[in-house]
């Protein structure tokens, strides 16, 4: 199992060899199935789902789920968007140019997804809703040469780096980017979730480190970290997911029954908060 990507109510997931990419619910057990995406277009093989970056956003306005990958292929990259209502992929751009980052963050209807060309990086922004990259967000001062990963905490657009967390207070605006932790060297892999209700001193954290997820609360003021205790996490993850519990379903959803840890051995289980 592999989650590829999150948005405010549901999960993307690769059951591989079980369900297969689905939609899912966590909070009702209800899911739609996805047909895997053509590795590329026209050679009619089927490529690994996790190798590429993905992307959801409910479309409510046209009655709609999309769910964008953009994935590296050969020498070119490919995107490629999944509509609910049309039932199948549609190519919408292959280029030359490639991914640099693992990790790709929606916020709103816009896919955020870094990339780098000798040692120069820079945000580029997939619209969703639109089918196509609109301007760049501007990047924080930092240094060139570190590995960038991005992360959302509580709405707000993250960058983060060896050297520190930077968080943008204001979307698209250069200036209004602000360091909220440094030094983070050695705690390899962190990325920010949500800051401790009612303060903006604790920020609750993910890690991935003697190969298992982690969780911390860290004090932005004391600098100091503490393990947190969850419900409901898959250790063996990389990356930690997280969405709202709802009861809005899927046009033809299926069952899909959730395991307790306890209750399977392939523990199959998800984070989420209602």
């Amino acid at each position: 199992m592999s989650i590829l990507a999150s948005c405010e109510f549901f999960l993307l997931v690769d059951f591989s060899g079980i369900v297969g990419l689905v939609l899912l619910n966590p909070s009702t057990g209800r899911y739609y199935k996805i047909p895997y995406p053509p590795y590329s277009s026209g050679t009619g093989r089927y490529g690994i789902c996790g190798t590429g970056r993905y992307g959801i956003y409910l479309d409510d306005a046209n009655n709609d789920y999309k769910v964008v990958r953009i994935q590296n292929v050969g020498m070119n990259m490919e995107v490629m968007v999944y509509s609910l209502k049309t039932y199948k992929w549609r190519l919408i751009e292959r280029t030359v140019e490639k991914c640099y980052a693992w990790c790709s963050v929606v916020i709103g209807h816009l896919l955020h997804i870094v990339f780098s060309l000798e040692s120069k990086k820079r945000i580029g922004c997939f619209d969703i809703l639109a089918e196509k990259w609109t301007t760049d967000v501007p990047m924080p001062e930092i240094n060139g040469n570190r590995s960038i990963n991005l992360a959302v905490l509580d709405g707000l657009l993250c960058v983060t780096t060896q050297d520190g967390i930077w968080v943008m207070k204001e979307y698209g605006v250069k200036d209004s980017w602000f360091q909220l932790m440094n030094e983070i060297w050695d705690w390899p892999n962190i990325t920010p979730i949500a800051f401790r209700k009612g303060s903006q001193d604790e920020v609750l954290c993910s890690r991935y480190r003697n190969s298992k997820l982690e969780y911390i609360w860290y004090n932005v003021r004391e600098k100091k970290a503490t393990m947190a205790t969850l419900n409901a996490v898959l250790p063996n993850m990389t990356y930690g997911y997280i969405c709202k519990g709802s009861l809005v379903d899927f046009p033809f959803g299926r069952n899909m029954k959730l395991y307790h840890p306890k209750q399977s051995r392939r523990n199959y289980y998800v984070v989420y908060t209602q």
